[in-house]
């Protein structure tokens, strides 16, 4: 996956495990960050659909991690 995800590249919709093996977050992750409203899922029948364009928005806001000299200190 790119580092820089732009809405417009991501898929229109997922299932939650698509959801999960693409984000590579939690299941819990996205049902905590839909809780918090900062990801929307849409309902078809009994399937869940994670929109694609809120999901790529919160993978992109994201921090950046810190890999590095940084993980080594007082080791």
């Amino acid at each position: 996956m790119p580092p820089s995800i732009k809405p417009a590249e991501a898929r229109a919709g997922f299932t939650v495990a698509g959801a999960v093996a693409w984000s590579g977050l939690s299941r819990s992750a996205l049902y905590r960050e839909a809780g918090a409203g900062r990801l929307i899922f849409r309902k078809v029948g009994r399937t869940t659909i994670v929109d694609g364009a809120s999901l790529a928005a919160l993978v992109a806001s994201l921090p950046v991690a810190s890999i590095g000299a940084e993980r080594g200190k007082g080791v």
